[in-house]
């Protein structure tokens, strides 16, 4: 494992919030790697005090685990649609109908139910649902997944966490809450990447989760509202949709306002995409280890080094496991290639 020395924390820093993300160069997903990111939280994060939310891949062999024991073909984890949803109902709220009204929504949307479980969060202050299924057919899956997932929080005591074929989001009050969650503490919970938030309210780092299980991160004055609308409303992927918001000339092209905001500092993860914008030097740090990179709002270890201000970095993740990194130039050729390819002209979008 990589040995880091930890700075002493900004002023900003000191207000209660950073994000953390960690990338297997292999893209192997690992239970070390995903030590090695909540040790971090764990020593930079106030236990007690920040709330706590991290992005992992589903984590196949645990999942494999859970549907043996369920009575289920544990190979069925392995399938690329296996689809792993995690809903917080209240304590309060009477969980029986509730749940019996998701199933429903569940199969409205074309999904088989195989699993579900239901038990307090570590806060005590939610139930945790949690569930595992497939598809019927798998024409335009996560664009059903999201709006399985807005539909099920119509209900005012229902919120989603992640409802993903891809990646598994685990929310909690507290740091501390979120450390002792059965999952997050078991020896086959593996990712080969992982994307991490934790914050207090007030925060100068804001978390919002995008779409059905992405995650995105930015300063509190800047506005993202239209990242999602371009994603699920108009189908276009995440380096896209960053590339028309943060691209002047990009936006131009395509009808569109870039962001007003030139100090913005955005994350974010999704599918199987992620980028990183620092709004000025300093505010994202790249340290590239032995076998991972880290990307964070602090200095992770010695040779953490600043991205540059307003330069993108985005990741590509192939299904085959590839991974691709994509600076400034490189992004906006990727980008500007992929809009390109489209005829949808004057979206009505204000970011």
């Amino acid at each position: 494992m990589e040995q880091h020395t930890y700075r002493s924390p900004n002023e900003e820093e000191q207000r209660g919030a950073f994000l953390l993300a960690a990338v297997e160069k292999r893209n192997i997903p690992t239970n070390e790697h995903v030590r090695t990111v909540l040790e971090a939280l764990a020593q930079w994060g106030n236990l007690e005090q920040d709330s706590a939310t991290i992005q992992l891949d589903i984590p196949r062999k645990l999942w494999m685990e859970k549907l043996a024991n369920a009575g289920q073909n544990p190979e069925i984890a392995t399938n690329d649609h296996f689809t792993v949803g995690h809903v917080h109902i209240p304590r309060s709220a009477d969980a029986g109908p509730i749940r019996t009204h998701l199933r429903q929504l569940c199969k409205q949307f074309g999904f088989v139910l195989l699993f579900e479980s239901i038990r307090p969060s570590a806060d005590e202050n939610t139930l945790f649902w949690q569930i595992a299924m497939l598809p019927s057919d798998v024409f335009s899956l996560p664009d059903r997944l999201f709006r399985l997932m807005t539909t099920m929080e119509r209900d005012s005591n229902v919120r989603v966490a992640s409802l993903s074929h891809i990646h598994a989001v685990y929310k909690a009050d507290t740091l501390a809450h979120l450390l002792r969650e059965p999952d997050v503490s078991h020896p086959f919970l593996a990712s080969a990447a992982a994307f991490a938030y934790v914050g207090q309210a007030g925060a100068p780092l804001c978390y919002k989760r995008l779409g059905s299980a992405g995650m995105l991160v930015h300063r509190a004055e800047t506005s993202v509202s239209g990242i999602e609308t371009l994603i699920y409303t108009y189908s276009y992927s995440l380096l896209e949709a960053a590339g028309l918001a943060f691209m002047p000339d990009a936006a131009k092209q395509n009808g569109l306002p870039p962001l007003k905001q030139t100090h913005a500092l955005f994350a974010a993860g999704s599918e199987q995409e992620a980028i990183w914008i620092a709004g000025t030097a300093e505010t994202l740090w790249k340290t590239d280890a032995s076998s991972r990179v880290f990307i964070a709002s602090k200095p992770y270890g010695d040779t953490a080094e600043p991205l540059a201000p307003g330069q993108p970095l985005a990741l590509i993740r192939s299904v085959a496991g590839q991974i691709q990194w994509l600076d400034g130039t490189r992004f906006r050729q990727e980008v500007n290639a992929r809009l390109s390819n489209r005829r949808i002209a004057d979206i009505p979008i204000a970011f």
